[in-house]
């Protein structure tokens, strides 16, 4: 995943846009975001039954967490002009076909959080949706977490 030949013209554009600014590349950094992704899943499992609206909240979060340290490793972070969207869009840019089906959850997780922070009447998260989403979630940690030592720093 070294070099820069996917995803870069989608990178480049969303920097153009301010969707992404660039930032000083910090590994540390990127690996105590993987860290904090971990610690959400363990509460969304926890909170599962209890709080099933927080626990998703909580999934959804370690799932951009995870892939926001990627870029973070790579010197970009997504601006509020970008927000959670633009994480999303640039680690499919970037790892869409390197990581598998293991990101095609993502948008769903999503969608499915902001329904549940924006419900309507057809809105329901409980415990079983929580937990049917938590492997995938998962997924996406330890795919990202595996990715960071072999990413770069972006270069324009």
């Amino acid at each position: 995943m070294t070099g820069w030949g996917r995803g870069r013209e989608e990178i480049l554009g969303m920097l153009q846009r301010r969707e992404l600014t660039q930032v000083v590349a910090d590994d540390k950094l990127a690996e105590r975001m993987i860290e904090t992704a971990r610690r959400h899943l363990a509460s969304a499992e926890l909170l599962a039954a209890s709080d099933p609206h927080l626990a998703y909240s909580a999934l959804h979060d370690a799932v951009r967490k995870a892939l926001a340290a990627l870029l973070q490793t790579q010197g970009l972070r997504a601006t509020t002009a970008g927000g959670h969207l633009a994480v999303q869009q640039a680690a499919k840019a970037q790892f869409g076909s390197s990581m598998g089906g293991i990101l095609r959850p993502v948008d769903r997780i999503r969608i499915t959080r902001h329904e549940s922070e924006y419900p309507t009447a057809g809105t329901w998260i409980d415990e079983d949706t929580v937990r049917d989403d938590l492997p995938a979630a998962l997924a996406v940690v330890d795919a990202a977490e595996k990715a960071l030592p072999h990413l770069s720093p972006f270069v324009t």
